[in-house]
């Protein structure tokens, strides 16, 4: 069994758990949910006009079975939206995965001060997933040391990216993989990488990752 923590894409295959993710608009209904699926509201695409009407449209939604994460939501300095906002906001969607005790799933762009900061504020309990993680060593070190957890993507496929050290080293059950986006790999191409990266086979990689999802999302 292969899971691909994090993508935007509706895959089916009888040996894929496929958490897809979705930014919740006012409009939204559950009968257009996938049947697993992680809600929030992504800074990318935050309106100020319409996002208090979408946040009470995901209060509600959130609630039911099949929504077994919470996000991608965040801090991205690359962005227009003041980070004031955004932190506001992001405060939230803490408030919300607290109250109903599921996993954050975080997108974070040269805000990670702020991130650790506000995980160490706030004193949530749940786990908070940082997706598609493609840092320094020294940011993945000071990450891991506040107990964050990773998701590892399409990035871990080349040689040169920085997070092949972090990949290697970090603690069985503070993982998961993803394809977020991309089109052009699979959920298995990056299982393959991490298994040889990790020095483990396959087979043992499916066994612990389906143990840390388990773990993470308090599924059975």
């Amino acid at each position: 069994m292969f899971i691909d923590f994090h993508t935007h894409h509706d895959l089916k295959s009888p040996d894929l758990i496929n958490l897809q993710t979705l930014h919740v608009t006012p409009e939204l209904q559950a009968e257009e949910l996938p049947n697993i699926c992680s809600l929030g509201l992504h800074p990318w695409f935050i309106q100020l006009e319409t996002w208090e009407a979408a946040w009470s449209n995901l209060v509600n939604l959130a609630k039911l079975s099949q929504i077994v994460a919470i996000g991608e939501c965040g801090l991205d300095r690359n962005i227009d939206l003041s980070l004031e906002t955004q932190i506001s906001i992001f405060q939230r969607h803490i408030e919300l995965a607290e109250s109903l005790q599921k996993p954050l799933v975080i997108h974070c762009v040269r805000a990670f001060s702020e991130l650790i900061a506000l995980k160490k504020d706030t004193k949530s309990t749940v786990p908070w997933i940082i997706h598609g993680f493609n840092k320094k060593e020294e940011v993945f070190q000071q990450l891991l040391k506040h107990d964050f957890y990773f998701s590892f993507g399409g990035a871990i496929l080349s040689d040169r990216s920085p997070i092949l050290q972090a990949i290697t080293t970090i603690p069985n059950g503070r993982f998961l993989l993803e394809t977020d986006d991309r089109t052009d790999i699979s959920i298995k191409q990056i299982y393959d990488r991490a298994a040889a990266l990790r020095h483990v086979s396959l087979e043992t990689l499916q066994t612990q990752l389906i143990e840390t999802y388990h773990q993470l999302t308090r599924l059975s």
